[in-house]
């Protein structure tokens, strides 16, 4: 737990800037900047479950932004879900403006600017994964996720935030039960991003462990260019016939996740590295050769990596 408060011993800017290289600890770096003069408090409460982190934050008034300048941190993209569970603020990203309010939950990334506005004091539930991992199991592009709009508590994605809201209240009192629902955090949000484009899933309980098992070693592995589907389906115990199947998506379900995966990690060196030779970026990304690497990012993005280093740099 990290917990700021100003004192008559401690100014409101000292506080200030104690509490905003706390967020960048806890999240990413971010530009803060106080709203109202006078006393300002606030505190994290961080709970870490593998590559998922679950947190309550409650603070004063205050305006945020992620600034272009501070996308290279961290390298690998993240997504962020919060739940509003008191105050009222706004968050615009992609051309878009949600109003977080009223427990609804809203996603967002870290690999893009955001800014986000709480005119008094305000409290979240802030989910934070790798994009990658959410990307690969929906199998909805980072382009195409539903960034900056409320979805409301009625519904699934409401039963989903619950979830996470119930889960951070949970790892206080048994931290190893909460790890064991935490499993399941990634394919829940996954599932919010697939309703959202209109996609409805249908695995199973047992089918969805196994995915999920799939996509955790697709995800530690997937920079490898030597990683195979005969490969993933020996780790996770299953026949290539069954890892196909699970994925539901025909023969190039798994090739197209492992490629997705590895064109998110591209992006993220493009955007971040703008001297870095494509063919460096090709190899970190876990392609065979540069032009594996052309073809594949043509084919999900519409351009070549050049193309989009001139659009986006």
């Amino acid at each position: 737990m990290v917990e700021v408060r100003s004192t008559p011993e401690v100014t409101e800017q000292e506080t200030f800037e104690q509490w905003e290289a706390a967020v960048a600890q806890a999240y990413v770096p971010l530009v803060v900047t106080p709203i109202q003069t006078g006393e300002f408090r606030a505190r994290i409460v961080q709970s870490r479950f593998d590559d998922m982190d679950v947190s309550t934050v409650y603070a004063s008034g205050q305006h945020i932004t992620r600034a272009s300048r501070l996308l290279h941190v961290p390298d690998e993209p993240i997504l962020f879900a919060t739940v509003t569970t008191h105050g009222h603020g706004w968050l615009s990203q992609d051309g878009r403006v949600g109003e977080m309010v009223d427990r609804g939950l809203m996603l967002y990334v870290s690999s893009r600017p955001f800014t986000a506005h709480f005119e008094q004091n305000w409290g979240v539930v802030a989910v934070q994964v790798p994009l990658s991992q959410v990307v690969g199991a929906s199998g909805v592009p980072s382009d195409r996720l539903p960034t900056a709009v409320r979805f409301p508590p009625e519904g699934a994605a409401g039963i989903v935030g619950r979830f996470f809201c119930g889960l951070a209240g949970l790892q206080s009192s048994d931290a190893d039960q909460a790890a064991v629902l935490a499993r399941h955090g990634t394919g829940l949000l996954a599932s919010v991003v697939q309703l959202a484009a209109g996609d409805l899933p249908h695995d199973g309980p047992g089918q969805t462990l196994a995915r999920q098992q799939a996509l955790a070693f697709i995800q530690r592995n997937y920079a490898d260019p030597e990683l195979t589907v005969e490969q993933v389906a020996t780790a996770c115990s299953v026949s290539r016939r069954t890892l196909y199947r699970m994925f539901e998506n025909g023969d190039d379900g798994v090739a197209a996740m492992l490629r997705r995966m590895r064109i998110e990690r591209a992006l993220a060196l493009i955007r971040t590295d703008q001297t870095r030779p494509l063919l460096s970026i090709a190899r970190a990304s876990g392609f065979v050769s540069e032009r594996q690497f052309y073809r594949a990012f043509k084919r999900e993005m519409g351009m070549t990596p050049g193309e989009f280093r001139t659009v986006h740099t």
